[in-house]
């Protein structure tokens, strides 16, 4: 028998990568994700993948960070020599696409492991701008948290969008609107009673960095 060929009877070898990039494949094609399907798809039984994953959760958690690390590789950086206000767009763009692409892993991502230490360093990169900037390290974390928390505000709305069609208050409003053709004219006009997730987040960010540029301008880069 050539060593290239497998015994009859006995398991096909697998580690780690491979239940890893199984799961990926099973995961994209929309079927759900158990150990007896990523066992199927590797031709093995169920009972040798958990010499390599503990659990469901853990192979979740795993295939949680390949996406992540997928979505939010140093594509998304820009050129180093770029202001730091693309940094922070950039930054926000790509955070924000990650979370909306891939909501279902987001409760199991972490900074541990290599995927994790990738973003960290990315982060890192991030806030050495902002520093070179005239920000300190201190109000540079700060810009860094400001953003991400646009970012999560806004993919809150994605979602109740995607589940309910509108967020309750804004469902209410267009009701009012609708019941009385002639009141509330300014809030009519400003649309109150749809909402543009994307739109507001654009204005959000353009707030955002005028605020910060107009912090930094005044000295109030350093806490």
């Amino acid at each position: 028998m050539s060593d290239g060929r497998r015994g009859r009877g006995r398991p096909a070898r697998i580690d780690r990568d491979r239940i890893v990039q199984a799961a990926l494949e099973l995961e994209g094609t929309g079927e759900p994700l158990s150990m007896k399907a990523v066992a199927d798809r590797l031709g093995v039984q169920r009972p040798n993948l958990y010499h390599h994953v503990a659990d469901r959760e853990a192979l979740v958690a795993l295939v949680a960070a390949a996406r992540i690390e997928q979505a939010l590789d140093e594509s998304w950086m820009p050129a180093p020599d770029a202001d730091w206000r693309d940094w922070l767009l950039a930054f926000a763009h790509a955070t924000r696409e990650a979370s909306v692409t891939y909501p279902k892993f987001a409760e199991y991502f972490s900074f541990a492991g290599s995927a994790g230490r990738r973003q960290l360093e990315q982060i890192e990169r991030l806030h050495e701008v902002l520093v070179d900037a005239g920000f300190d390290a201190v109000t540079a974390g700060r810009c860094v948290t400001f953003v991400g928390e646009l970012v999560h505000i806004n993919v809150r709305s994605v979602f109740a969008l995607r589940a309910r069609g509108n967020e309750p208050h804004r469902e209410t409003i267009a009701q009012v609107l609708h019941d009385d053709p002639d009141g509330l004219p300014i809030m009519r006009a400003a649309g109150m009673g749809g909402y543009d997730p994307d739109a507001q987040f654009a204005f959000d960010l353009d707030a955002a960095i005028a605020g910060l540029a107009l912090l930094l301008a005044r000295g109030g880069g350093r806490s």
